[in-house]
């Protein structure tokens, strides 16, 4: 079971998009809702910086490249900051979602470890010189595996994590391969964050690339993982029982 804040999480079930509500771009639409209770609309003013700077497309600039909402960032930090332990992230890239979690772990004073895994050697080590002057660098480390064989193999060592961010691919048959596997590597009452989970192309005939939120629903077990909610274009879980 997972442990370290008294704090109360709330679930935002009115939240819920079916697969045909998604087929229209809500993303913009669907706000960040805290999850934990805290004083004023940021946790600090760390918190408020993640979004100080948004691109021209709506993504917050961070000074790396990819492709965070501003909803999406600030639930990021949050899940982060109230985990307490560690955090692990499937699909590094060029290592934009791996700074903000490294950040929040910094300023919640958590003594843990954020494991990335991402299939490319490339955007492991352009990842690796993107974070190398971050704050809490020195937490992140990073592994260049397919993100289903790495949940496998931490599952095989016992390893176990308060908090996942999910953002390898946008494939069906990645993401369901790794949310077959996900309650292995998560305690208890732990929260998995899925990237991407409403992006409309997961409902368009003409983009078959793209099936995050099938995956998920399919490939999450209902008896270990409910649903608690969506904010920007981020779908989130909780790890229930049995173990």
């Amino acid at each position: 079971m997972i442990r370290g804040t008294d704090v109360v999480p709330v679930r935002h079930l009115n939240t819920f998009l079916t697969l045909a509500e998604t087929a229209v771009d809500r993303r913009f639409e669907c706000p960040y809702i805290k999850t934990y209770e805290f004083d004023g609309d940021f946790i600090d003013d760390v918190h408020r910086s993640v979004v100080s700077g948004i691109d021209a497309n709506g993504m917050i600039d961070f000074g790396i490249e990819g492709w965070l909402l501003p909803a999406d960032a600030l639930k990021l930090y949050e899940l982060v900051h109230f985990c307490r332990g560690d955090v692990l992230e499937l699909g590094t890239y060029r290592g934009l979602s791996a700074a903000v979690a490294a950040l929040s772990s910094t300023e919640a004073g958590i003594e843990n470890v954020v494991i990335s895994f991402d299939m490319s050697p490339t955007e492991t080590e352009t990842a690796r010189q993107n974070l190398r002057d971050r704050p809490g660098h020195e937490r992140v480390h990073l592994f260049s595996v397919e993100a289903g064989q790495g949940v496998r193999d931490l599952a095989r060592a016992k390893r176990m994590f308060n908090f996942a961010f999910v953002d390898h691919s946008h494939q069906y048959e990645y993401v369901f391969d790794v949310c077959q596997s996900l309650h292995r590597v998560m305690y208890v009452g732990a929260f998995a964050l899925f990237h991407d989970f409403n992006d409309p192309r997961n409902a368009a005939q003409d983009a078959p690339d793209y099936g995050v939120y099938q995956g998920v629903l399919d490939g999450l077990d209902p008896r270990r993982f409910e649903f608690w909610g969506i904010y920007g274009c981020s779908g989130l879980f909780r790890r229930i029982g049995p173990v």
